[in-house]
C-alpha cells in the first residue's frame, strides 16, 4: 500500500476474552483509542475555552476568529491545544503507509504552523510583534498561518471522510448501533467541516458577517473535526471492557 491508497478497512477489534484479559497489545489499543478521543474533546471544547474564557478573564469582546485570541489572556490555551493536535497527527500514524498517514501528517504539520505562525494583529492593536513577526514581517507570518489552516480544515475534513468510509465496511454493530449509522455519522461530520469552509469563503466574498465569518467558519470546522474524532476514539467496549463480544475496528 503506498501513501496515496486510503485505508478503507480497520483492524479487527480484540475479542471479549482478551478484553476480560487484557494483554500488552489491548493496553495499547486501550491508550490509542483514549489519545483519540481526547484529541476530539479538545477541538470541541477549544471555542468555548476561548471565547468564554476571553469573557470571564478579561471582559473583552467576541474576536473575528479562533486565531485572534493568540492576542489575548487565551494565547497559551489556543497554541498549547494547536500544538497538542499538530504532534498528535504527526505520530498517530507514522508507521503506516497509506493515505491516512499522508493525511494526518500534512494535517498535523498545519497545525503546528497555525500555533507558531500567528494571524496579524487585530486592527488598531498597539500590542507589540513577536520575534518572528519582526524578523519575517507581520504579513509574511500571517500569510503562513491562513495557508496552514486552511491546509488543516481540508486534511481533516478528508480524515472524517474515511472514518466513515471504514464504518460502513463494518459488518457488525459497534455497540447499538450499526455500521451504517456510523457511516452516515462521520460522513456528516465531515460535510460540517466542508460547509464551514464555503461559509468563510462565500462571507468573505460578500461582506455578509464580515466581522464573525472566520469566527463562525473556524468554530463549525473544530466541532466537525472534534465530534468526529471523539466518537471515533470513544470505543466503551474496549475501553470500559465489556464482556459482549466485540465488533471488527
Amino acid at each position: 500500500m503506498g501513501y496515496l491508497d486510503p485505508q478503507t478497512e480497520g483492524p479487527p477489534r480484540p475479542s471479549a476474552e482478551r478484553l476480560e484479559h487484557p494483554d500488552a497489545g489491548v493496553l495499547y489499543l486501550r491508550s490509542y483509542l483514549l489519545m483519540r478521543a481526547v484529541i476530539g474533546f479538545i477541538g470541541l471544547a477549544l471555542p468555548v475555552l476561548l471565547v468564554g474564557g476571553d469573557a470571564l478573564l478579561e471582559g473583552g469582546p467576541v474576536r473575528g476568529s479562533l486565531s485572534e485570541y493568540f492576542y489575548t489572556g487565551l494565547r497559551d490555551v489556543f497554541v498549547g491545544a494547536m500544538c497538542v493536535t499538530g504532534l498528535f497527527l504527526v505520530t498517530y500514524k507514522a508507521f503506516e503507509h497509506n493515505l491516512d498517514n499522508l493525511l494526518s501528517n500534512v494535517a498535523g504539520v498545519a497545525a503546528l504552523g497555525v500555533a507558531l505562525f500567528c494571524t496579524d494583529r487585530p486592527e488598531g492593536s498597539a500590542l507589540p510583534l513577536t520575534p518572528l513577526q519582526e524578523r519575517l514581517g507581520e504579513t509574511p507570518v500571517a500569510i503562513v498561518h491562513y495557508t496552514c489552516a486552511a491546509v488543516f480544515i481540508a486534511g481533516l475534513g478528508v480524515i472524517s471522510f474515511y472514518f466513515g468510509v471504514r464504518e460502513g465496511n463494518r459488518t457488525q454493530l459497534r455497540g447499538r448501533r450499526s455500521p451504517a449509522f456510523w457511516r452516515r455519522f462521520h460522513f456528516a461530520c465531515a460535510a460540517v467541516i466542508g460547509v464551514a469552509v464555503v461559509f468563510i469563503v462565500v462571507t468573505e466574498l460578500t461582506g455578509w458577517l464580515a466581522d464573525y465569518s472566520l469566527l463562525i467558519g473556524e468554530t463549525l470546522a473544530v466541532a466537525g473535526f472534534g465530534a468526529s474524532w471523539l466518537m471515533k476514539g470513544l470505543e466503551l467496549r474496549v475501553l470500559l471492557v465489556r464482556a459482549e463480544p466485540v465488533a471488527d475496528l
